[in-house]
Parts: structure tokens; C-alpha cells; sequence
């Protein structure tokens, strides 16, 4: 004997059927990628990020690439040959790109949330569809999966999401690589800068040393030096406050008359 599908009478009492969403609705109301992305460029972020190109000051930086051409992110064979003037431009174009591929990022991660409601719902909805036999005996929670899982809709919801999530990690990759890659230049830029200025006080002094140390005193000598004549002048007051005092002799008062 066949089970009946039992009706849910409470459910029907409380008006909980009348919230139950359908399938289109829900699909409609996890489809929000496309108005997050018109949001950002209403707000005007969009037209801020775009791929960088090659300009040139970037001449001569990559062998494979001149000015015009789109940036691939990828370093320099041996960046330490390059100038401070071509460091500077190669850094500020790794800026541009850690820009360009932070807001593509983000872009990536809102398509993929989107795939990840809409595969969240479905997997729901579809058990649900698949929890009675046609002849209206219930079905157990793995067969309920398993018919889930091969059933078309879910497919191609699953096979969306996946496919994000895989760019999105790699985007996430790229992200980290770029980072430390504007790491590895910012340093290179500063040890060409300390470089050069141990170069220009060198040859300076090189150069000349009577002219650049002219007027010069060290702090330490002129601190001694001042030392030694605040010393001597303490030690003259003392032996001139242990001289006796010199009065001269009182003058002599002649009176008229009187010799």
C-alpha cells in the first residue's frame, strides 16, 4: 500500500504557503551583479579603472612591449639594470595595475556571490521538489541529494558558480603576486636612492676637501673646545677672587694757613 503525500494543514492556517517563493522569483531577486556594476559607474568608480598602458617613459623597461600597449603585470627580467628614473615609472605603473585589478576583483566577487545565492536557493528548492515519489512515498535525505544534484537546473547553477569562484581566485592570486612585486621595486628604488647620494657626498668631498670642509666643526670638537674655554675662564675668576682687594691711598687735604 502506497503512502499518501500528507497536506500540511497548520502551514496552510498561518499563511506560511503564501511566502513560499518559486523558482523564477527567487532566480529574479539573486540576479543583482549587473546593478551593483551600473551602482559603481553611476557613482563614477567604474571610470576610474581602467587596463594600463605602456607610455614613454616606459621605453626600454620591457623588451617585448612599447609604449601604447597594454600592461601584462609582469616584472622586468632583471630590474636592477634599470634606472631611478625608470624605477619611478615602473613602480607608478604598478600602481595602476594593483588599482585596475583591485576593482576587477571586486567586480568578480559580486558575479560570484550572485552565483552562490542562486545555487543556495536552488539546492533548497530542488530537494524540496524531490522529497515525494510520484506515488507519494517519501524520499530519504541522500536520495533527495543525489536527484538534487544531477537535476539540470542545479547543474548549470553549480557549473556558474564554479567557474566565478575560479577566476575569483585567481584574481586573488594575481592581487597578492602584484603586491609584492610594487615591494620588490619600492626597494630597488631605495637603494638606488641611497646609492646616489653616497655617490654625490663622495665625489663632493673627493673633489675638494678643503672646500667642502671649510667652516665646517665637528659637534663633538666644538663642544670640547667650548668646554675648554668655559674651564678657563671659571679658573681666571677664581684667581681673581682670591686677590686682595687694591684701595688706593687717601689723598691729602691741605688747608690754607696750615703747612
Amino acid at each position: 500500500m502506497s503512502k499518501v503525500r500528507p497536506e500540511n494543514g497548520a502551514a496552510n492556517e498561518l499563511g506560511v504557503e503564501d511566502f513560499v517563493t518559486d523558482e523564477i522569483t527567487g532566480l529574479n531577486l539573486y540576479t543583482f551583479a549587473d546593478r551593483v556594476k551600473t551602482r559603481l559607474q553611476a557613482i563614477g568608480i567604474g571610470e576610474q579603472s581602467h587596463r594600463p598602458k605602456l607610455e614613454e617613459d616606459h621605453r626600454g623597461i620591457f623588451p617585448d612591449l612599447k609604449p601604447g600597449d597594454y600592461f601584462n603585470g609582469r616584472l622586468p627580467v632583471v630590474i636592477r639594470k634599470l634606472t631611478l628614473d625608470q624605477l619611478s615609472a615602473l613602480y607608478s605603473l604598478f600602481a595602476s595595475w594593483y588599482s585596475y585589478l583591485t576593482f576587477q576583483t571586486g567586480l568578480i566577487a559580486a558575479e560570484r556571490s550572485e552565483a552562490l545565492r542562486q545555487k543556495e536557493f536552488l539546492w533548497s528548492h530542488i530537494r524540496k521538489q524531490y522529497k515525494y515519489n510520484t506515488d507519494g512515498s517519501k524520499n530519504t535525505d541522500q536520495n533527495m541529494s543525489d536527484r538534487a544534484r544531477g537535476d539540470y537546473r542545479f547543474v548549470t547553477t553549480m557549473a556558474k558558480y564554479s567557474e566565478l569562484n575560479a577566476i575569483y581566485e585567481c584574481m586573488v592570486a594575481t592581487l597578492e603576486v602584484a603586491e609584492q612585486d610594487m615591494k620588490m621595486i619600492s626597494r630597488e628604488v631605495t637603494i638606488n636612492q641611497a646609492k646616489l647620494a653616497k655617490d654625490f657626498l663622495g665625489n663632493r668631498v673627493g673633489l675638494d676637501d678643503t672646500r667642502a670642509t671649510r667652516g665646517f666643526r665637528p659637534w663633538v670638537a666644538g663642544r670640547k673646545e667650548e668646554e675648554e674655554e668655559t674651564n678657563e675662564t671659571n679658573s681666571q675668576d677664581a684667581e681673581e677672587s682670591k686677590r686682595p682687594l687694591r684701595t688706593s691711598p687717601r689723598p691729602t687735604i691741605r688747608v690754607k694757613g696750615k703747612s
